[in-house]
């Protein structure tokens, strides 16, 4: 993967840019144009907010992002939404992914590119196998349920215990199943849930 140098481009009044990383086509799924906009509209050392944008499957894609030194979090705006992939600091790593200045860091700027991977895969997923989806977390529920768990389809807090196992099982099976490990189990799982509820038309729901 090659990532380009950060440029920080100022202009009164409106948000800073920064131009020119690269995706490369091949892993995501020759579908992206290799140029990937990523626009700050806040930032101190501590957080950044901002907007990302490329050209996916001929569709002008848009996500929001949120950063700080240890956390990256992508969200989708167009012409898809409700999914959700974060990233965290490794321990151990010396290299923040926000500069001092508030831009997003080398590294940061990496790791955006495998959030927007995540994002991709389980989009193409979405549109491609809707109902593989929808049956790897119906299994996911009935495992649960068989163990004495009280489980709402599709309203399982990913911030819960519960949620904690139920996004771990999903993760590894996805994982099996679509040969593709996601950043963040959590945000597999806020997803998932995501689109049986604004989607359901698409899983015969």
């Amino acid at each position: 993967m090659t990532v380009s140098k950060q440029h920080i481009e100022k202009e009164p009044n409106k948000p800073s840019k920064v131009n020119s990383s690269k995706i490369n086509r091949s892993e995501a799924n020759a579908g992206a144009s290799n140029d990937m906009q990523l626009f700050i509209e806040s930032s101190t050392s501590l957080k950044a907010k901002g907007k990302l944008r490329l050209i996916y499957l001929n569709e002008q894609f848009e996500g929001s992002f949120i950063a700080s030194p240890t956390l990256i979090k992508l969200k989708t705006i167009q012409p898809f939404k409700g999914m959700v992939a974060a990233v965290g600091l490794e321990p151990g790593s010396v290299s923040p992914f926000l500069q001092n200045n508030g831009g997003l860091s080398k590294a940061g700027q990496h790791q955006m590119h495998f959030l927007v991977f995540d994002i991709f895969h389980l989009y193409n997923l979405f549109r491609l196998k809707p109902q593989a989806l929808l049956a790897l977390y119906q299994e996911a529920l009935a495992i649960l349920k068989s163990k004495g768990e009280t489980v709402e389809f599709g309203k399982i807090d990913p911030n819960s215990d519960l949620g904690n196992t139920l996004a771990t099982w999903l993760h590894s099976q996805v994982k099996r199943k679509f040969k593709h490990q996601y950043c963040s189990p959590k945000g597999l799982l806020y997803s998932f849930q995501n689109l049986l509820k604004l989607f359901p038309e698409d899983f015969n729901l």
